[in-house]
C-alpha cells in the first residue's frame, strides 16, 4: 500500500469512529434532551444543614426537579408530615453552568445562583446568623 492509500484509510477510520462513539453515547443517554440539556434532571438533597442544625434528621427527603428549560419543582417531606411541593421559575447558562432560582420554602423566599458541575450543585445562603449549606446531586 502507498502512503496517500495508508493516510486516507487512516482518515476514514478516525472518520467513522467520531461518528459512532457520539452515537454510542447518545444510546446510553436515553434522549435528546440528555444530550442537549443535561441540567434538567431529579436532584435529591444529599445533606442539608442550618449552622450546626442537620436538616435531613427532619425530614425524609428534598428534592428539586428540573422540569424543563424554565420550570422547577420543589419536593419535600417532613418525617411525620405530608409531601409538599413548590413550582417556580428558574434560568440556566450552559457557557457557564450557572442555575438562578428563586423559591419560597419554611418562610423564606430564597433567591440562589449556583453552578451545576458534574449533576451535582450546592446552596447556600444565610439566613439569620446561621449559614444553610444544601448540597444536591442527580438522583
Amino acid at each position: 500500500m502507498n502512503m496517500k492509500r495508508k493516510l486516507t484509510i487512516l482518515i476514514a477510520i478516525c472518520s467513522l469512529l467520531l461518528i459512532l462513539i457520539p452515537a454510542c453515547d447518545a444510546r446510553e443517554a436515553g434522549s435528546l434532551k440528555a444530550l442537549t440539556k443535561p441540567y434538567i434532571a431529579h436532584y435529591e438533597c444529599t445533606d442539608a444543614t442550618l449552622g450546626e442544625e442537620n436538616l435531613l434528621d427532619k425530614f425524609e427527603y428534598i428534592e428539586i426537579i428540573l422540569v424543563n428549560k424554565e420550570k422547577m419543582e420543589l419536593i419535600y417531606k417532613q418525617k411525620d408530615g405530608e409531601k409538599r411541593s413548590l413550582e417556580s421559575k428558574y434560568s440556566f447558562n450552559p457557557k457557564t453552568r450557572e442555575l438562578t432560582a428563586e423559591i419560597g420554602i419554611l418562610g423564606y423566599t430564597f433567591r440562589q445562583s449556583t453552578i451545576v458541575e458534574k449533576g451535582k450543585f450546592t446552596i447556600t445562603k444565610t439566613i439569620g446568623n446561621k449559614q444553610l449549606i444544601m448540597k444536591f446531586k442527580v438522583k
